[in-house]
């Protein structure tokens, strides 16, 4: 009997941390696609990266390694950006949670950057956190539109054409 009490106590702790996990990192999640939304506090948002952080963007053909590239790449402070249809940059419309990892999708509104009008984009976005809840490596998926202002940059399908060899 003490051996099943003991199993049932270890159980429900286990369950207890684990769900004590997934709350802090939805919590974390939420509070970075928030700052992202916001688009007004760049500092706040660049620290839910770590140090290492990987960022790849298939679409437009970027692989980022460490937090400066990630930095000078998302640079909120380069060229001129407006918000076109009120005041948030994103709205995101699900989560799915893994264990240390969370999809997210959603969609850019509707917004000019140095006078060109852009959106809106859809985005699926993939974020692996570490055990801190710092981003260790994020992939994006955005339908960049018009398609002929963004056909340049890597072709990432070639890594699997050189496997399929």
């Amino acid at each position: 009997m003490r051996i099943i009490l003991s199993f049932l106590i270890i159980f429900c702790l286990n369950g207890c941390v684990s769900t004590g996990q997934n709350i802090k990192l939805s919590q974390v999640v939420k509070e970075y696609f928030d700052t992202y939304s916001q688009r007004d506090d760049f500092d706040k948002f660049m620290t839910y990266y770590a140090d290492n952080a990987h960022f790849k963007d298939i679409i437009y053909g970027n692989s980022l390694n460490g937090k400066a590239e990630i930095r000078n790449f998302l640079d909120w402070n380069k060229g001129d950006f407006k918000t076109l249809k009120g005041a948030k940059i994103l709205t995101v419309t699900r989560h799915t949670f893994a264990k240390n990892t969370v999809i997210t999708e959603g969609f850019f509104h509707l917004f000019s950057y140095d006078g060109q009008k852009l959106g809106p984009w859809l985005f699926v976005i993939t974020l692996e956190l570490d055990s801190d809840y710092k981003i260790i490596q994020q992939t994006d998926w955005i339908n960049y539109t018009p398609r002929s202002n963004f056909l340049g940059g890597k072709n990432m399908n070639e890594v699997l054409a050189i496997e399929e060899l």
